[in-house]
């Protein structure tokens, strides 16, 4: 009879620390991808599984990528490239914003991120971002260096953008 009780126990006691622990990660699951864009640490990670998407496509044709999203809150690797050597290579690139705010961030192997380009509208702007490409200079370090979309809270975006020698 102690020994049933004792089992009741501990099923009970594994049951409710089964509960917390899957508490706890439904709340990262849930709520990390709303912290992520102020959010050094997480940005610089290795994981881009901190993002939620809607429509959310992107292809390469002839060295240009192409990512066109309708709803996105988190982050997303959008490329990667491992130098031998320190070097600078030019992106050319069209990002255009229609809701939200995201960004643009190089990332080199010392998790060193640089914001490339950042856009934003508002509620209260009736203009739309101008649909312009925009170079910029990619300072890239020996080892392996990322590209990274970031947008907050349910942003739609279009990037393109291709990367040549310099």
């Amino acid at each position: 009879m102690k020994n049933n009780k004792k089992l009741a126990v501990v099923i009970i006691i594994i049951g409710i620390l089964y509960a917390v622990i899957f508490a706890v990660v439904m709340f990262i699951v849930i709520f990390q991808p709303y912290t992520v864009y102020e959010n050094p640490d997480l940005i610089a990670g290795r994981l881009d599984g901190s993002s939620s998407k809607i429509n959310y496509r992107a292809s390469t044709q002839d060295g240009i990528t192409t990512i066109n999203c309708k709803k996105m809150t988190g982050m997303d690797t959008i490329w990667k490239y491992q130098a031998d050597k320190d070097m600078t290579l030019q992106m050319h690139y069209n990002l255009k914003v229609t809701a939200g705010k995201a960004k643009l961030v190089l990332i080199t192997p010392d998790d060193t991120i640089v914001t490339l380009t950042e856009q934003e509208t508002t509620a209260y702007s009736n203009t739309e971002t101008l649909d312009t490409e925009s170079t910029a200079e990619l300072t890239l370090k020996k080892g392996t260096n990322r590209l990274k979309i970031v947008c907050e809270k349910g942003t739609a975006f279009s990037l393109s953008f291709h990367i040549t020698d310099s």
